[in-house]
């Protein structure tokens, strides 16, 4: 946590020199509480940096911040409500429609999510998660041609993007007796996950099938 208590030091000093009613001051030593885990002092800290906006908009980045504070509090109305308002001022920014379709899901309203992320990537397709996300949509209501669309983009602009698409993708490929495929996909999940024993399981099965 060295390099975290430096720049605490640093924001600290600032807000002292007059930075405590500088918004974006505030804003920072709120992620910065969110990085090392204080949650409820950035939710504070976040809240009381709204106010210090004045009649200027928040930028997007205290939007995301304060809304990822609020989820983390257990507060997904606030969290989605912020996320809402942010995206009502800046309209293109994409993280935040792909952080309102998380904090949708999980009140339970998938349908709703998922015009989000649609929303998102109509103003940014260069998210990767928008189309991780738009995957996991399709392939909860077993859309799997349409969720490997959605996938095979979200790995074209992340590769790494995590052992779940790689194992979704693999399920997909079994699925369509495309064995080989869904093998490489499983053992890529394998590389960024070893412990994914659901993939480990799957490998195995497969394997035998064919020897």
């Amino acid at each position: 946590l060295g390099r975290y208590d430096e720049a605490r030091a640093a924001l600290e000093e600032a807000s002292e020199r007059g930075g405590s009613t500088d918004p974006r001051v505030q804003t920072s030593l709120g992620v910065l509480a969110l990085r090392t885990g204080d949650v409820a002092s950035a939710d504070a800290t976040l809240r009381a940096a709204r106010p210090l906006w004045g009649k200027r908009p928040p930028a997007a980045a205290w939007f995301h911040y304060a809304a990822l504070a609020a989820a983390l509090a257990g507060d997904l109305d606030r969290s989605a409500a912020l996320l809402g308002e942010g995206i009502g001022i800046h309209g293109h920014a994409a993280p935040l429609f792909n952080n309102l379709a998380v904090a949708q899901e999980r009140r339970g309203s998938l349908q709703e999510a998922s015009v989000t992320v649609e929303r998102g990537l109509h103003e940014d397709s260069s998210v990767a998660q928008l189309h991780k996300n738009m995957g996991d949509y399709l392939y909860r209501n077993a859309q799997y041609d349409e969720a490997l669309d959605a996938y095979t983009r979200a790995i074209k602009i992340n590769p790494a993007m995590g052992d779940d698409v790689y194992m979704k993708l693999g399920n997909i490929r079994y699925k369509r007796q495309e064995r080989d495929e869904a093998v490489k996909c499983w053992e890529r999940a394998l590389e960024l996950d070893p412990e994914n024993q659901i993939v480990r399981t799957n490998l195995d099965a497969v394997r035998k099938v064919m020897r």
